[in-house]
Protein backbone atom coordinates (compact mmCIF):
# COMPACT_ATOMS: atom_id res chain seq x y z
CA UNK A 1 0.00 0.00 0.00
CA UNK A 2 1.53 3.35 -1.03
CA UNK A 3 1.86 6.33 1.31
CA UNK A 4 -0.75 9.11 1.20
CA UNK A 5 0.39 11.78 -1.32
CA UNK A 6 1.16 15.27 -0.04
CA UNK A 7 -1.64 17.79 -0.87
CA UNK A 8 0.89 20.50 -1.86
CA UNK A 9 4.36 20.53 -3.33
CA UNK A 10 7.12 21.66 -1.00
CA UNK A 11 7.60 24.95 -2.86
CA UNK A 12 3.86 25.67 -2.73
CA UNK A 13 3.76 24.96 1.00
CA UNK A 14 6.70 27.31 1.63
CA UNK A 15 5.03 30.07 -0.40
CA UNK A 16 1.76 29.62 1.52
CA UNK A 17 3.56 29.81 4.87
CA UNK A 18 5.50 32.94 3.87
CA UNK A 19 2.40 34.64 2.44
CA UNK A 20 0.34 33.78 5.52
CA UNK A 21 3.03 35.14 7.82
CA UNK A 22 3.29 38.41 5.90
CA UNK A 23 -0.50 38.84 5.82
CA UNK A 24 -0.76 38.16 9.55
CA UNK A 25 1.99 40.72 10.24
CA UNK A 26 0.22 43.25 7.99
CA UNK A 27 -3.07 42.69 9.83
CA UNK A 28 -1.35 43.28 13.17
CA UNK A 29 0.28 46.48 11.93
CA UNK A 30 -2.95 47.79 10.40
CA UNK A 31 -4.77 47.15 13.65
CA UNK A 32 -2.08 48.83 15.75
CA UNK A 33 -1.63 51.88 13.50
CA UNK A 34 -5.26 52.29 12.37
CA UNK A 35 -5.54 55.77 13.87
CA UNK A 36 -2.38 56.94 12.09
CA UNK A 37 -3.61 55.56 8.76
CA UNK A 38 -7.00 57.19 9.22
CA UNK A 39 -5.23 60.52 9.56
CA UNK A 40 -3.39 60.01 6.30
CA UNK A 41 -6.19 58.38 4.27
CA UNK A 42 -9.31 59.82 5.89
CA UNK A 43 -10.80 63.27 5.68
CA UNK A 44 -8.53 66.20 6.49
CA UNK A 45 -9.20 68.80 9.19
CA UNK A 46 -11.23 71.74 7.96
CA UNK A 47 -8.19 74.05 8.06
CA UNK A 48 -6.49 71.80 5.51
CA UNK A 49 -9.46 71.08 3.23
CA UNK A 50 -9.33 72.75 -0.18
CA UNK A 51 -12.97 72.38 -1.15
CA UNK A 52 -15.48 75.21 -0.75
CA UNK A 53 -16.46 74.36 2.85
CA UNK A 54 -12.86 74.14 4.10
CA UNK A 55 -10.57 76.84 5.48
CA UNK A 56 -7.33 76.18 3.61
CA UNK A 57 -7.56 79.57 1.91
CA UNK A 58 -7.83 81.33 5.28
CA UNK A 59 -4.76 79.51 6.56
CA UNK A 60 -2.83 80.42 3.41
CA UNK A 61 -4.01 84.03 3.71
CA UNK A 62 -2.67 84.25 7.25
CA UNK A 63 0.60 82.62 6.23
CA UNK A 64 1.20 84.91 3.23
CA UNK A 65 0.47 88.05 5.24
CA UNK A 66 3.10 87.04 7.79
CA UNK A 67 0.77 85.73 10.48
CA UNK A 68 2.07 82.17 10.65
CA UNK A 69 -0.99 80.05 9.86
CA UNK A 70 0.48 76.83 11.25
CA UNK A 71 -1.65 73.70 11.72
CA UNK A 72 -1.34 72.43 15.31
CA UNK A 73 -2.07 68.77 15.97
CA UNK A 74 -1.31 68.62 19.70
CA UNK A 75 -3.90 70.34 21.92
CA UNK A 76 -1.25 71.02 24.60
CA UNK A 77 0.84 72.95 22.08
CA UNK A 78 -2.23 74.93 21.05
CA UNK A 79 -2.94 75.92 24.65
CA UNK A 80 0.59 77.24 25.05
CA UNK A 81 0.37 79.61 22.04
CA UNK A 82 -0.74 83.16 22.96
CA UNK A 83 -1.85 84.23 19.46
CA UNK A 84 -5.37 83.74 18.14
CA UNK A 85 -6.35 80.05 17.90
CA UNK A 86 -8.91 79.14 15.24
CA UNK A 87 -10.99 76.05 16.08
CA UNK A 88 -13.01 74.40 13.31
CA UNK A 89 -15.09 71.63 14.95
CA UNK A 90 -17.59 69.48 13.07
CA UNK A 91 -20.79 67.86 14.29
CA UNK A 92 -18.85 64.72 15.26
CA UNK A 93 -16.48 66.63 17.54
CA UNK A 94 -16.78 65.75 21.21
CA UNK A 95 -17.97 68.84 23.13
CA UNK A 96 -15.69 67.97 26.05
CA UNK A 97 -12.65 68.11 23.76
CA UNK A 98 -13.62 71.57 22.55
CA UNK A 99 -14.45 72.72 26.09
CA UNK A 100 -11.12 71.45 27.39
CA UNK A 101 -9.17 73.59 24.90
CA UNK A 102 -11.26 76.69 25.57
CA UNK A 103 -10.96 76.38 29.34
CA UNK A 104 -7.24 75.70 29.15
CA UNK A 105 -6.64 78.81 27.04
CA UNK A 106 -8.85 80.89 29.35
CA UNK A 107 -6.81 79.62 32.28
CA UNK A 108 -3.57 80.49 30.50
CA UNK A 109 -4.89 84.00 29.80
CA UNK A 110 -5.93 84.47 33.44
CA UNK A 111 -2.53 83.35 34.65
CA UNK A 112 -0.73 85.60 32.21
CA UNK A 113 -2.72 88.80 32.57
CA UNK A 114 -5.09 88.36 35.42
CA UNK A 115 -8.78 88.69 34.70
CA UNK A 116 -8.44 91.70 32.39
CA UNK A 117 -10.97 91.52 29.59
CA UNK A 118 -9.47 91.19 26.13
CA UNK A 119 -6.24 89.65 27.33
CA UNK A 120 -4.00 87.21 25.48
CA UNK A 121 -4.86 83.69 24.22
CA UNK A 122 -7.98 84.61 22.22
CA UNK A 123 -9.89 81.74 20.61
CA UNK A 124 -12.20 81.81 17.58
CA UNK A 125 -14.67 78.93 17.19
CA UNK A 126 -16.08 78.62 13.66
CA UNK A 127 -19.27 76.59 13.89
CA UNK A 128 -20.28 74.14 11.15
CA UNK A 129 -23.26 75.00 8.98
CA UNK A 130 -23.50 72.53 6.11
CA UNK A 131 -23.52 68.83 5.50
CA UNK A 132 -21.36 68.15 2.46
CA UNK A 133 -20.64 65.09 0.32
CA UNK A 134 -17.63 64.55 -1.91
CA UNK A 135 -18.26 64.55 -5.65
CA UNK A 136 -17.04 61.31 -7.25
CA UNK A 137 -13.92 61.56 -9.42
CA UNK A 138 -13.58 65.27 -8.66
CA UNK A 139 -10.76 66.15 -6.29
CA UNK A 140 -11.43 68.85 -3.67
CA UNK A 141 -15.05 69.26 -4.80
CA UNK A 142 -18.08 68.75 -2.58
CA UNK A 143 -21.78 69.45 -2.74
CA UNK A 144 -24.12 70.63 -0.01
CA UNK A 145 -26.64 68.01 1.04
CA UNK A 146 -28.35 69.97 3.81
CA UNK A 147 -27.84 71.89 7.01
CA UNK A 148 -25.94 70.48 9.95
CA UNK A 149 -28.05 69.42 12.91
CA UNK A 150 -28.58 72.68 14.91
CA UNK A 151 -28.89 70.84 18.22
CA UNK A 152 -25.57 69.05 17.67
CA UNK A 153 -23.89 72.32 16.68
CA UNK A 154 -25.17 74.25 19.70
CA UNK A 155 -24.13 71.38 21.95
CA UNK A 156 -20.52 72.12 20.98
CA UNK A 157 -20.49 75.55 22.62
CA UNK A 158 -19.41 75.83 26.26
CA UNK A 159 -22.38 78.10 27.02
CA UNK A 160 -26.08 77.68 27.77
CA UNK A 161 -29.31 79.28 26.56
CA UNK A 162 -28.09 79.80 22.99
CA UNK A 163 -30.22 79.37 19.88
CA UNK A 164 -29.88 79.64 16.11
CA UNK A 165 -31.77 81.95 13.79
CA UNK A 166 -31.54 82.27 10.02
CA UNK A 167 -31.76 85.61 8.23
CA UNK A 168 -32.39 85.64 4.49
CA UNK A 169 -30.74 88.41 2.51
CA UNK A 170 -29.74 90.50 5.56
CA UNK A 171 -29.28 94.08 4.50
CA UNK A 172 -26.73 95.13 7.10
CA UNK A 173 -24.52 93.53 9.73
CA UNK A 174 -23.04 96.04 12.14
CA UNK A 175 -20.23 95.85 14.68
CA UNK A 176 -20.41 98.98 16.89
CA UNK A 177 -17.07 99.83 18.44
CA UNK A 178 -15.12 97.36 16.27
CA UNK A 179 -12.95 98.23 13.29
CA UNK A 180 -14.24 95.59 10.90
CA UNK A 181 -14.56 95.66 7.14
CA UNK A 182 -17.86 94.59 5.55
CA UNK A 183 -18.21 90.98 4.32
CA UNK A 184 -20.09 89.85 1.25
CA UNK A 185 -22.88 88.23 3.23
CA UNK A 186 -24.39 84.95 1.89
CA UNK A 187 -28.06 84.84 0.96
CA UNK A 188 -28.96 82.99 4.16
CA UNK A 189 -26.93 83.74 7.27
CA UNK A 190 -26.78 81.49 10.32
CA UNK A 191 -27.02 83.66 13.44
CA UNK A 192 -26.79 82.92 17.17
CA UNK A 193 -28.31 84.67 20.14
CA UNK A 194 -28.62 84.04 23.84
CA UNK A 195 -27.79 85.30 27.31
CA UNK A 196 -24.37 83.68 27.30
CA UNK A 197 -23.20 85.70 24.29
CA UNK A 198 -22.04 89.28 23.75
CA UNK A 199 -22.94 90.19 20.12
CA UNK A 200 -20.23 91.82 18.00
CA UNK A 201 -21.21 91.55 14.34
CA UNK A 202 -25.01 91.54 14.46
CA UNK A 203 -28.15 92.42 12.60
CA UNK A 204 -30.81 94.94 13.61
CA UNK A 205 -32.60 92.35 15.79
CA UNK A 206 -29.50 91.69 17.91
CA UNK A 207 -28.75 88.21 16.56
CA UNK A 208 -25.04 87.86 15.90
CA UNK A 209 -22.91 86.14 13.29
CA UNK A 210 -19.87 86.95 15.46
CA UNK A 211 -20.15 87.00 19.24
CA UNK A 212 -18.01 86.64 22.35
CA UNK A 213 -18.75 84.17 25.12
CA UNK A 214 -19.61 86.28 28.14
CA UNK A 215 -16.75 86.84 30.61
CA UNK A 216 -14.22 85.16 28.34
CA UNK A 217 -11.82 85.80 25.51
CA UNK A 218 -13.46 83.19 23.27
CA UNK A 219 -15.32 84.23 20.11
CA UNK A 220 -17.91 82.36 18.07
CA UNK A 221 -18.43 82.76 14.32
CA UNK A 222 -21.81 81.17 13.66
CA UNK A 223 -21.69 81.23 9.85
CA UNK A 224 -18.57 79.71 8.22
CA UNK A 225 -19.60 81.14 4.83
CA UNK A 226 -17.83 84.37 5.80
CA UNK A 227 -14.37 82.77 6.06
CA UNK A 228 -14.36 79.48 4.18
CA UNK A 229 -12.67 78.83 0.84
CA UNK A 230 -15.77 79.69 -1.16
CA UNK A 231 -16.06 83.07 0.60
CA UNK A 232 -12.40 84.01 0.28
CA UNK A 233 -12.53 83.77 -3.50
CA UNK A 234 -13.79 87.34 -3.27
CA UNK A 235 -11.13 89.99 -2.48
CA UNK A 236 -13.58 91.89 -0.26
CA UNK A 237 -13.96 88.91 2.05
CA UNK A 238 -10.19 88.31 2.15
CA UNK A 239 -9.65 91.91 3.29
CA UNK A 240 -12.48 91.62 5.81
CA UNK A 241 -10.98 88.35 7.16
CA UNK A 242 -7.63 90.00 7.86
CA UNK A 243 -9.36 92.94 9.54
CA UNK A 244 -11.35 90.50 11.68
CA UNK A 245 -8.24 88.62 12.84
CA UNK A 246 -6.51 91.89 13.70
CA UNK A 247 -9.53 93.06 15.70
CA UNK A 248 -9.78 89.82 17.64
CA UNK A 249 -6.08 89.81 18.60
CA UNK A 250 -4.53 93.31 18.43
CA UNK A 251 -1.41 92.16 20.29
CA UNK A 252 -0.50 89.67 17.54
CA UNK A 253 -2.17 91.55 14.68
CA UNK A 254 -3.09 89.19 11.81
CA UNK A 255 -1.47 86.15 13.39
CA UNK A 256 -3.36 82.91 13.96
CA UNK A 257 -2.82 79.21 14.50
CA UNK A 258 -5.28 76.55 13.36
CA UNK A 259 -6.28 73.60 15.47
CA UNK A 260 -6.26 70.03 14.14
CA UNK A 261 -6.43 68.19 17.46
CA UNK A 262 -10.24 68.06 17.31
CA UNK A 263 -9.86 66.07 14.10
CA UNK A 264 -6.53 64.31 14.81
CA UNK A 265 -7.38 62.87 18.18
CA UNK A 266 -4.37 60.84 19.37
CA UNK A 267 -4.86 57.09 19.36
CA UNK A 268 -4.48 54.93 22.41
CA UNK A 269 -1.09 53.48 23.19
CA UNK A 270 -0.89 49.77 22.42
CA UNK A 271 1.64 46.97 22.36
CA UNK A 272 1.90 46.94 18.56
CA UNK A 273 2.98 50.59 18.45
CA UNK A 274 5.43 49.94 21.26
CA UNK A 275 7.02 47.01 19.37
CA UNK A 276 7.21 48.70 15.97
CA UNK A 277 8.38 52.19 16.95
CA UNK A 278 11.82 53.24 18.21
CA UNK A 279 13.59 52.41 20.43
CA UNK A 280 12.02 48.93 20.55
CA UNK A 281 11.87 48.49 16.76
CA UNK A 282 15.46 47.18 16.65
CA UNK A 283 14.70 44.50 19.24
CA UNK A 284 11.53 43.49 17.36
CA UNK A 285 13.43 43.13 14.06
CA UNK A 286 16.12 41.08 15.82
CA UNK A 287 13.49 38.72 17.25
CA UNK A 288 11.81 38.33 13.85
CA UNK A 289 15.16 37.56 12.20
CA UNK A 290 15.96 35.00 14.92
CA UNK A 291 12.57 33.33 14.40
CA UNK A 292 13.15 33.11 10.63
CA UNK A 293 16.64 31.63 11.10
CA UNK A 294 15.34 29.13 13.66
CA UNK A 295 12.62 28.03 11.24
CA UNK A 296 15.13 27.57 8.41
CA UNK A 297 17.51 25.63 10.67
CA UNK A 298 14.69 23.38 11.81
CA UNK A 299 13.57 22.64 8.26
CA UNK A 300 17.12 21.80 7.10
CA UNK A 301 18.08 19.73 10.14
CA UNK A 302 15.06 17.53 10.61
CA UNK A 303 13.72 17.20 7.07
CA UNK A 304 10.24 15.85 6.35
CA UNK A 305 7.99 14.60 9.10
CA UNK A 306 8.47 10.92 10.01
CA UNK A 307 5.23 8.97 9.76
CA UNK A 308 4.36 6.02 11.96
CA UNK A 309 5.01 2.73 10.14
CA UNK A 310 3.00 -0.48 10.21
CA UNK A 311 4.22 -3.29 12.42
CA UNK A 312 4.07 -5.63 9.39
CA UNK A 313 4.61 -3.89 6.06
CA UNK A 314 2.47 -4.75 3.03
CA UNK A 315 3.49 -5.61 -0.53
CA UNK A 316 5.97 -7.95 -2.28
CA UNK A 317 8.96 -5.71 -1.60
CA UNK A 318 8.10 -5.61 2.08
CA UNK A 319 7.75 -9.42 2.13
CA UNK A 320 11.21 -9.84 0.60
CA UNK A 321 12.66 -7.36 3.09
CA UNK A 322 11.10 -9.30 5.96
CA UNK A 323 12.53 -12.61 4.69
CA UNK A 324 15.98 -11.05 4.28
CA UNK A 325 15.79 -9.59 7.77
CA UNK A 326 14.80 -12.96 9.30
CA UNK A 327 17.56 -14.76 7.38
CA UNK A 328 20.12 -12.24 8.55
CA UNK A 329 18.81 -12.48 12.10
CA UNK A 330 19.19 -16.31 12.07
CA UNK A 331 22.78 -16.10 10.76
CA UNK A 332 22.08 -18.20 7.65
CA UNK A 333 22.62 -15.52 5.01
CA UNK A 334 25.73 -17.10 3.48
CA UNK A 335 24.18 -20.57 3.32
CA UNK A 336 21.64 -19.18 0.88
CA UNK A 337 24.32 -18.78 -1.78
CA UNK A 338 24.53 -22.47 -2.68
CA UNK A 339 20.76 -22.87 -2.70
CA UNK A 340 20.40 -19.80 -4.92
CA UNK A 341 23.01 -21.26 -7.33
CA UNK A 342 21.09 -24.57 -7.53
CA UNK A 343 17.78 -22.77 -8.19
CA UNK A 344 19.36 -20.61 -10.88
CA UNK A 345 20.94 -23.62 -12.61
CA UNK A 346 17.71 -25.64 -12.53
CA UNK A 347 15.81 -22.71 -13.92
CA UNK A 348 18.23 -22.32 -16.84
CA UNK A 349 18.07 -26.08 -17.63
CA UNK A 350 14.29 -25.89 -17.74
CA UNK A 351 14.12 -22.65 -19.75
CA UNK A 352 16.75 -23.72 -22.30
CA UNK A 353 15.41 -27.25 -22.62
CA UNK A 354 18.75 -28.86 -21.78
CA UNK A 355 18.90 -32.65 -21.32
CA UNK A 356 17.65 -33.61 -17.88
CA UNK A 357 20.20 -36.42 -17.48
CA UNK A 358 23.19 -34.05 -17.50
CA UNK A 359 25.19 -33.92 -14.31
CA UNK A 360 25.95 -30.51 -12.71
CA UNK A 361 29.40 -30.34 -14.36
CA UNK A 362 27.85 -30.98 -17.78
CA UNK A 363 25.25 -28.28 -17.22
CA UNK A 364 27.96 -25.75 -16.29
CA UNK A 365 29.95 -26.72 -19.41
CA UNK A 366 26.92 -26.16 -21.65
CA UNK A 367 26.19 -22.78 -19.98
CA UNK A 368 29.81 -21.62 -20.38
CA UNK A 369 29.42 -22.11 -24.17
CA UNK A 370 26.60 -19.54 -24.23
CA UNK A 371 28.75 -16.57 -23.27
CA UNK A 372 31.21 -15.13 -20.79
CA UNK A 373 29.79 -11.71 -20.09
CA UNK A 374 30.45 -10.48 -17.44
CA UNK A 375 32.16 -13.82 -16.63
CA UNK A 376 31.77 -17.49 -17.52
CA UNK A 377 28.77 -19.03 -15.82
CA UNK A 378 30.87 -21.59 -13.97
CA UNK A 379 32.85 -18.81 -12.26
CA UNK A 380 29.68 -17.04 -11.17
CA UNK A 381 28.31 -20.35 -9.84
CA UNK A 382 31.54 -20.92 -7.91
CA UNK A 383 31.43 -17.41 -6.36
CA UNK A 384 27.86 -17.92 -5.21
CA UNK A 385 28.73 -21.16 -3.48
CA UNK A 386 31.95 -19.92 -1.83
CA UNK A 387 30.97 -16.38 -0.76
CA UNK A 388 32.22 -15.56 2.73
CA UNK A 389 30.48 -12.22 3.28
CA UNK A 390 27.17 -10.67 2.33
CA UNK A 391 28.99 -8.24 0.06
CA UNK A 392 30.58 -11.09 -1.95
CA UNK A 393 27.23 -12.87 -2.14
CA UNK A 394 25.45 -9.77 -3.41
CA UNK A 395 28.21 -9.09 -5.97
CA UNK A 396 27.94 -12.66 -7.31
CA UNK A 397 24.16 -12.40 -7.51
CA UNK A 398 24.49 -9.19 -9.53
CA UNK A 399 26.93 -10.91 -11.91
CA UNK A 400 24.39 -13.70 -12.42
CA UNK A 401 21.72 -11.15 -13.22
CA UNK A 402 24.06 -9.38 -15.70
CA UNK A 403 24.87 -12.73 -17.35
CA UNK A 404 21.15 -13.44 -17.89
CA UNK A 405 20.62 -9.93 -19.29
CA UNK A 406 23.51 -10.42 -21.76
CA UNK A 407 22.11 -13.79 -22.81
CA UNK A 408 18.68 -12.30 -23.50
Amino acid sequence: MSATPEPFARRTAIMLVVAGTLLALAAILLNGFSDVLSRQLGSLPAADEKHGAGFYALRQLVDRTGGGGSLVVDADDLVAMPELAVLTPDVDTKPEDLRRIVEAREGAAAGDRGDEEGGAYPTLIILPKWKVAALPLRTNRVERVGYANPAAVLHLLPAKDISFTFAKDPKTLRAPGWKLRPFLVPREVQLVEGKGLVPILRNADGAAVLARLRDSNTYVLSDPDLLNNAALKHPENAQAAIALLVALDPEYAGAAVFDASLHYRPGDRNLVKLLFTPPFLAATLAMLAAAVLAGLATAVRFGPVLRERRAVALGKAALIDNIAALTRLSGRTLSAGARYADMAREGLVRNMDLPRDLDPAGVLERLDRLGDRPAPYSQIDYRLRTARTEAELVAAARQLHAWKEALA
